[in-house]
């Protein structure tokens, strides 16, 4: 008797059992979603960097999720969808906020909503003007926002 005395019928089973989770998960959407693509690159205002924020990839089909990121303090980011790392491809509009950290914030307050150091039509998808295609692999896609 091989393992331990487990029977040559039981390990059919388990051997069978494993198969057929294997293909239910496959076929049934037990895999994550399909992330195809990653988006990384820079945020700048006329030209410069610009950041600590945040940054949101909408997508123009309501069957995608969004991807967000933090744009760091030298104004690099990095996307993720739903905490996984990537997104689908397709036609994404952007949006950016930018925003002056509040000071003098006791610990365990909830920090009041700062000045938005970039014009506030960036901060929202749909009157950004930001648009852009996302492709299958490794994007970089460098966000410009202009103050005129």
């Amino acid at each position: 008797m091989p393992f331990c005395g487990t029977s040559i019928d039981a390990m059919r089973r388990t051997v069978i059992h494993l198969s057929v989770a294997v293909v239910v998960c496959l076929l049934g959407g037990c895999h994550r979603e399909s992330m195809e693509a990653t988006v990384a690159g820079l945020v700048t205002l006329d030209g410069k960097a610009i950041g600590p924020g945040m940054i949101v990839f909408a997508p123009r089909g309501a069957d995608k999720k969004p991807a967000t990121g933090s744009v760091e303090s030298d104004g690099t980011y990095m996307l993720m969808t739903s905490r996984a790392q990537g997104l689908a491809t397709g036609t994404y509009q952007v949006a950016v906020s930018i925003r002056e950290m509040p000071q003098n914030v006791k610990r365990g307050d909830r920090p009041p909503l700062g000045k938005s150091l970039i014009p506030e039509k960036y901060e929202e998808s749909t009157t950004s003007g930001l648009e852009y295609e996302v492709r299958p692999g490794k994007n970089t896609i460098n966000v410009e926002l202009k103050r005129n």
